[in-house]
């Protein structure tokens, strides 16, 4: 029999005439919806149901003061601490030790203890006798052994906690002084103002009262229903068990000990005490690797449930509220109906991170009259990608996403995003206007969100209500602000307010599988119990500093600390044995992530103490190291389709072009090749507002691009004269603006100014750019050609018996010419190197430890381009291939020009057959379905690709 069924039983069979007169008082609200459903079940006529109400209900109707939130009392606290602390930190920084203050003056209450007494400054051994006569030697000893560290001399931090803890008292009392002024408190301030009361008044209400289910109560809370037994002879049931009541070192029993002694309470206790734990019940203790383990371990061990038993009596433990919705993934779909009775913590919502993204939205907001308003990309871009917007929208945003990571658009203006025609969007995308907070800002987008966005959420109408209460009590508070809280300071208290608010999901409490919280489980039976997370410091918690009252003076003065904490979560953790036919108790093997790897203390106990016969099992899965298999893609014929896009037998629109960089892919790892030129596959366009080394090359080729075009405007022979160099120089800072704008894509409409490091990555570029400025201006007169130019080639090969027309390409940075010379530069910004060991090594794939020892993909690149020229232009003049790399463009004997075996090169027209040919088996082996694409046997090549987690490297 369930307690509450025993409590039912005793109502009917003491109470069945006045049923509806009595008042039954639990711990919590949840125990009274399981009590109306036992007492239907006793009784067979209608009759009024008793009232049912929490301890915290029952006392309240006593009391004209009305129970503030957290957020309303910390402000009044701070109110107060201001009176006594002039020029002290702001409310956002307040907030956070705020909230630990107000729990302890909650336990100054919840304790009875004079907080003159408490909070008193103590300068030297004597005056700790004179002060504290009222304390037993124990006591005493305790508040001298913690002053005696602040003197003779303390440090600075013992200083600064002396300075605070003198004006603890009267902050106390101004914050009494305030609430009740507003007719507002707490929930311990409240009981005090009634066990104040009772001293001159009796509290009185018709009709019987019963006291259900209690264990470890508050010196207020025992004084008050103590006053009830006494002077209206209201009842107590206690749930207890002689394991624990009747052994003097069960802590779970400490409480229950001492009200038994007491000579009201004591009177309540039955003669026979229920002995129910150590009878006989299957008890299974499971290590599971990882938290997300256990969710699917008890997901596995319902199914087996489901059908064989009622629902109802199964109930699903969570120490951890973060597992709840790893453990609602995990339940079986045969579990039809379902009941949560626990709190997630408002912060974990999807929700938050939404308004987070929000306020990160604003705090990089620009406006210029050129510009207007626009936004930084990186939380727009996670506001545009959550899943509450991204479902409505989700053809327009995905084209807006693409389009600024396509476009690198670093920043993101306000009438691209009003295309969409969301109103969310529109709400959040705006500038908060001078008469409103931020508060109000995040309350309008919770309100359009609960307009337009998730009606079809059920889950998340909880999230907006409470966070619309929030916003609402926050925006109440920053109006009091003589100052206007700027964005920044918001951020911080809006983190630490959602923090610690909590949702507490209910549902139909009385049907279906249950899963709750810890305390939720007061008074409640199951047969089946699944409890997960029983760590060691999880269950029972650690021992946590939160708290402006020393351990040493809250010993002292009697007030709670973790060794009652433990008596209670005891209690908790043996209850659970009473009634139940079957427990389950699952703990993470693996210390990580701040958790021990160690069993709960309780369980360990139970092996020792108790009767019971308890399994131990491990779930894991034993490591077995696969042996690392070589990839090697076959060239079967949908591969060779795919390659076909190389060649003529696609039409003209779908083909593409290898350049001489796919060529070095395919030399690096063939499988490297596949992967991004046959499957197309390529990494995420990542945006940055700085410029990468890759970026950086981007802009520069770019500068100087637009340098020479502007320089050959006009002039149908491109040729560029010494006198054209003072124009050119002149226009050195307007080409890098137009190129940084490029890359940027900041319209000409647009101000743009550099910033942070760009404007180092323009120095360096400008540094780069007069030096070949200078070069230049030493060769000239010389005519350019093209600049990045595009040219083409269709190269034909044979290969698996048939001839295949493969189509090459490049973008030459520069081609230019003079004296019967051409010459194709590349511009490079890192060290590549110029020498050449002979034609042949560039095709050798052999890896090398230098450059003249291995391939230099510069200089295949290079002769590429000088093929690709020659292959368009002819080979009626030299061509020589140079390269220009940065980091060697200042040395004194710097040469361009690339050289073959020691020499430099200043015709590659010579060895343009020997190229062509070794290319010709190069692109016949791509297509050789007798050579798979496979991996590199040089790892080191591995370290930055793209691919390497698809290849285990």
């Amino acid at each position: 029999m369930t307690f509450l069924s025993e409590v039912a039983d005793h109502l009917v069979t003491n109470h069945t005439n006045h049923l509806g007169e009595c008042t039954v008082v639990f711990p919590n609200r949840r125990a009274g919806l399981f009590l109306k459903k036992h007492l239907s079940r006793k009784v067979d006529k209608p009759v009024w149901s008793p009232t049912v109400l929490s301890l915290e209900d029952f006392l309240f109707r006593f009391s004209k003061i009305k129970k503030a939130d957290t957020l309303a009392l910390v402000f009044e606290l701070y109110e107060a601490f201001k009176e006594h602390q002039p020029g002290s930190e702001g409310f956002e920084t307040f907030y956070f030790w705020g909230e630990m203050l107000l729990r302890d003056f909650e336990e100054v209450d919840h304790y009875l203890v004079n907080p003159k007494q408490l909070f008193h400054h103590i300068k030297s051994d004597r005056q700790i006798a004179e002060d504290f006569y009222f304390l037993d030697e124990e006591q005493e000893r305790l508040i001298q052994k913690f002053w005696q560290e602040f003197f003779p001399s303390a440090t600075k931090s013992q200083e600064q906690f002396v300075e605070t803890w003198k004006i603890l008292a009267p902050v106390y009392e101004s914050f009494k002084e305030r609430l009740t002024k507003d007719g507002i408190g707490y929930t311990s301030h409240i009981y005090r103002e009634l066990a104040d009361r009772i001293e001159k008044e009796q509290l009185s209400i018709n009709g019987p009262v019963i006291f259900a289910g209690f264990n470890a109560l508050t010196p207020v809370e025992e004084i008050l229903i103590k006053h009830f037994v006494a002077e209206q002879g209201a009842e107590v049931l206690w749930d207890i068990d002689a394991y624990y009541l009747e052994n003097e070192v069960q802590e779970a029993g400490g409480f229950l000990r001492q009200y038994q002694k007491d000579p009201i309470l004591g009177k309540s206790f039955p003669k026979e005490i229920p002995a129910t734990i150590n009878q006989e019940k299957q008890v299974d203790v499971t290590g599971v690797s990882l938290e997300i383990g256990q969710a699917k371990a008890i997901g596995e061990q319902v199914a087996e449930l489901v059908g064989g038993v009622s629902l109802e009596e199964i109930v699903i433990i969570l120490p951890q509220d973060y597992m709840l919705f790893p453990v609602l993934n995990a339940i079986p779909e045969e579990v039809e109906k379902l009941n949560v009775t626990m709190g997630y913590p408002l912060k974990e919502t999807p929700l938050f991170g939404l308004l987070e993204a929000s306020l990160e939205v604003q705090e990089h907001m620009q406006l210029s009259a050129e510009n207007g308003l626009s936004f930084y990309h990186k939380p727009t871009l996670d506001v545009l990608s959550h899943p509450y917007l991204y479902k409505e929208e989700k053809n327009p945003l995905d084209k807006l996403i693409k389009d600024i990571k396509k476009k690198n658009q670093v920043r993101v203006f306000q009438p691209d995003i009003l295309e969409v025609g969301s109103t969310v969007l529109n709400t959040i995308f705006r500038q908060v206007n001078e008469a409103e907070n931020y508060a109000a800002y995040l309350s309008s987008i919770v309100e359009v969100l609960g307009q337009q966005v998730v009606e079809r959420f059920g889950l998340e109408r909880e999230y907006l209500y409470h966070f619309q209460q929030l916003l609402s009590r926050l925006n109440q508070i920053l109006e009091k602000q003589t100052e206007k809280v700027d964005l920044k300071i918001f951020k911080g208290l809006f983190k630490k307010a959602t923090r610690s608010v909590k949702i507490p999901f209910s549902g139909e409490p009385v049907e279906g599988l249950q899963v709750m919280g810890v305390l939720e489980t007061r008074n409640l039976d199951f047969k089946h119990v699944f409890m997960l997370n029983m760590n060691e410091d999880i269950f029972p918690a650690a021992q946590r500093n939160g708290s402006f009252i020393p351990y040493r003076i809250r010993k002292a003065f009697d007030l709670p600390t973790f060794e009652v904490q433990d008596a209670i979560y005891a209690y908790l953790f043996y209850r659970l044995f009473q009634r139940s036919e079957r427990l389950s108790f699952y703990y993470n093997m693996y210390a990580d992530f701040g958790m021990s790897g160690e069993v709960s203390r309780f369980i360990r106990q139970l092996e020792q103490e108790s009767k019971l016969t308890i399994k131990r099992k491990k779930l894991s899965n034993s490591i077995q190291v696969k042996e690392r298999l070589p990839i090697s893609i076959e060239k079967t014929q949908e591969v060779l389709d795919r390659l076909s896009i190389y060649t003529d037998k696609v039409p003209p629109k779908d083909q593409k072009k290898l350049s001489a960089s796919a060529l070095n892919v395919y030399y690096n790892c063939k499988l490297q090749f596949y992967f991004k030129y046959v499957l197309r596959l390529f990494s995420g366009d990542e945006l940055s507002d700085e410029l990468d080394k890759r970026n950086f090359g981007n802009v520069l080729h770019r500068t100087l691009e637009f340098l020479y075009q502007d320089a050959i405007e006009g002039k149908p022979d491109g040729v560029v004269t010494e006198n054209d160099f003072f124009k050119i120089r002149n226009s050195v800072d307007g080409a890098i603006e137009k190129a940084f704008r490029k890359h940027f894509r900041m319209g000409e409409k647009r101000k743009f100014e550099l910033k942070d490091r760009n404007v180092v990555m323009a120095d360096l570029i400008r540094k780069f750019v007069n030096k070949i400025i200078d070069m230049d201006e030493a060769y000239a007169p010389f005519s350019i050609l093209s600049l990045e130019g595009k040219y083409e080639q269709v190269f034909p090969v044979q290969s698996n018996g048939q001839t295949y027309k493969i189509r090459l390409g490049a973008d030459i940075d520069r081609v230019d010419q003079k004296d019967g010379a051409v010459r194709v530069i590349d511009y490079k910004s890192g060290k590549d190197a110029k020498e050449i060991e002979s034609i042949e090594k560039v095709f050798d794939p052999t890896p090398g430890t230098t450059w003249k020892k291995g391939r230099n993909k510069a200089g295949f690149q290079t002769l590429f381009y000088a093929l690709l020229y020659t292959s368009n232009n002819g080979m009626a003049q030299a061509v020589i291939p140079g390269l220009l790399n940065m980091q060697e463009l200042f040395q004194p004997d710097f040469d361009y020009r690339l050289t073959l075996g020691g020499n430099p090169l200043t015709d590659a027209r010579p060895y343009l057959e020997t190229f062509e040919s070794k290319l010709s088996e190069l692109l016949s082996e791509i297509f050789n379905t007798d050579q798979p694409f496979d991996q590199t046997e040089d790892e080191r090549r591995c370290m930055f690709c793209d691919f390497k987690g698809i290849c285990g490297r």
